[in-house]
């Protein structure tokens, strides 16, 4: 899978339902965000780091939460981004202390007779071949499934960092997403269980499971939002969404002069 081909992903679907106006300063125009927000470049950092241990374990040879710590730093400061804006409360070392303690709390939660059958595998899921209803100049849906596990049942897992814990019932539509690109990688989706795993970044980290049931209907629903959502980006349809969103986004200055 490269940048280059035409495709669709679940980050892609999901920023134009957040703020069709953001889809298409990232997506069409290609600007350049103002700035990084510190909770993605620690998100990513933390998600490479996740990364390296699950590969690790899938070659038998595990990282210590000690060589975790020394990829992020490696992470953090090779980014070459746009700059990175602080929360409140937050810097680039208190970020570090709490990696710190969300590895740890992670190598030592970790079942060591888990099996890791997969680690950011990639898939190409051609929509169209699945649903009729899909326009058939519709790209094909793209991405990487975090891991695939295996302890007894086989489940799909993506990994999440997050402020807080999840309240209620979590948004099921990127596992959906994922269930359906099981087919490409060579599963029966009803076969699989799966879970997001978050990764909480508060003033004591935790590693918080939540596993999420997907049937049948969840992906055909998926499927006709995906299909709304191409047919409305083909049309031009952009607009700004005003939400709580707003305060964190990076388009902020393009979306004023909108």
């Amino acid at each position: 899978m490269t940048k280059e081909e035409p495709h669709l992903s679940y980050s892609q679907i999901n920023t134009y339902m957040n703020c069709p106006l953001k889809y298409r300063f990232s997506y069409i125009d290609g600007l350049v965000p103002d700035f990084t927000p510190s909770a993605l470049h620690f998100g990513r950092s933390v998600h490479s780091c996740i990364q390296a241990f699950l590969q690790s374990s899938l070659e038998a040879d595990s990282l210590r939460s000690d060589q975790l710590i020394d990829i992020y730093r490696e992470e953090w400061r090779r980014f070459d981004g746009p700059p990175v804006r602080y929360s409140k409360r937050e810097s680039e070392e208190s970020l570090f202390n709490t990696a710190k303690q969300v590895f740890t709390v992670f190598t030592e939660q970790h079942d060591p007779d888990i099996e890791v059958i997969a680690v950011e595998e990639a898939f190409t899921l051609d929509l169209t071949a699945i649903s009729e209803d899909c326009p058939k100049d519709m790209p094909p849906l793209m991405g990487y499934v975090d891991a695939i596990l295996k302890n007894g049942s086989t489940v799909l897992v993506d990994y999440k960092t997050a402020a807080r814990k999840p309240n209620g019932d979590v948004n099921a539509m990127q596992l959906v997403a994922y269930s359906l690109a099981a087919m490409d990688l060579g599963y029966d989706p009803n076969e699989l269980q799966y879970r997001y795993d978050y990764l909480l970044k508060t003033a004591k980290p935790e590693l918080v499971s939540c596993p999420v049931a997907i049937n049948d209907n969840d992906r055909k629903r998926f499927l006709k939002t995906t299909t709304r959502v191409w047919r409305a980006i083909q049309s031009s349809i952009f607009y700004p969404n005003q939400s709580y969103l707003c305060a964190s986004c990076a388009y902020q200055r393009h979306c004023n002069d909108w």
